[in-house]
């Protein structure tokens, strides 16, 4: 589900470069690179469940 989010956030940032808003384009990939770092984060600190 977080990844829809930011894949969607992304092409937003996209669509919206392509059409000429500069600083919505901006601002949205700036929002979606804040939020691909905490998601990184968020991710990289679960426990592993290792059963041998």
């Amino acid at each position: 589900m977080d990844q829809t989010f930011l894949f969607l956030l992304f092409a937003g940032a996209m669509i919206a470069g392509w059409t000429g808003r500069r600083g919505l384009a901006l601002a949205l990939f700036a929002a979606g690179l804040v939020a691909g770092i905490a998601d990184y984060g968020h991710h990289a600190t679960d426990a592993l469940p290792l059963s041998f």
